[in-house]
């Protein structure tokens, strides 16, 4: 049976949220020791260790004798439908970043894996087949990663394309090679919110309190069979994700 949390994660958990769900502004100052110890019925040295988490977490900046402060450098805001359309180089990620004035990296490792039990309905192969992972680490320059994103691509795809097992795939990546092909992706996308396991900690440089969106997108191509799916994991006060839509959708 898992152990309740403790009063200093309590407490720095319900600030993230309000930090996340952007109740506390970036550069916003959190109340005083004092006044949070009041607030949720603390001692301060409960309400320091709350604040020390949230400074590991990287959502705030901890400033001797002037209190606590929401980490300031700004979102990546994000349009869903970056990935549909080539801009320079770039799709997805980068086109949102540079678009906003940031310098977007990626760190990309290209393997070959089973399709699991969980993946295999996914990309609606039989279970053991082996096909393409790309998993990728991206973020902007002078900050932590936004955000891990695997992509795994069925074995006729990249037979037919096998610059996909290169870490570049020229400009454009995976859909602007799919489309030379002639094809027509249209994508579905599912997301949800959790809080994010031991290993994704580590690699976006979080803490266990910081929730992440986790989204699951499938690329079909014009005759409805899936190419790839991709599953993003997103830290969420580091990314904004916005969706526009129209009366006739």
């Amino acid at each position: 049976m898992p152990r309740p949390p403790t009063k200093a994660q309590v407490i720095s958990n319900a600030l993230a949220a309000r930090i996340v769900e952007g109740e506390l502004d970036p550069g916003a100052w959190l109340p005083s020791e004092r006044r949070l110890a009041s607030e949720y019925g603390a001692d301060r040295s409960t309400v320091r260790r709350a604040l020390r988490m949230l400074a590991e977490a990287d959502l705030v900046q901890l400033r001797h004798g002037a209190g606590a402060q929401v980490r300031t450098a700004p979102k990546v805001r994000r349009a869903a439908a970056d990935i549909t359309r080539q801009v320079g180089e770039w799709r997805g990620f980068h086109v949102s970043a540079q678009k906003g004035g940031r310098r977007p990296f990626t760190r990309t490792t290209v393997t070959e894996v089973e399709a699991g039990e969980r993946l295999a309905p996914r990309l609606d192969v039989p279970v053991g087949t082996r096909v393409l992972e790309r998993a990728r680490v991206q973020g902007v320059e002078g900050e932590p990663p936004v955000q891990t994103a695997t992509t795994w691509i069925v074995p006729e795809i990249v037979a037919e394309i096998p610059v996909l097992r290169e870490v570049d795939t020229g400009p454009g990546g995976l859909y602007s090679r799919l489309e030379e092909t002639g094809r027509r992706i249209t994508f579905e996308e599912s997301v949800t919110c959790r809080l994010p396991r031991a290993d994704e900690q580590e690699t976006l440089r979080i803490g266990p309190e910081q929730p992440v969106l986790t989204l699951w997108r499938r690329a079909y191509d014009q005759e409805d069979r899936v190419v790839e799916v991709t599953h993003r994991v997103v830290v969420g006060d580091r990314h904004e994700l916005v969706y526009r839509y129209g009366s006739g959708a």
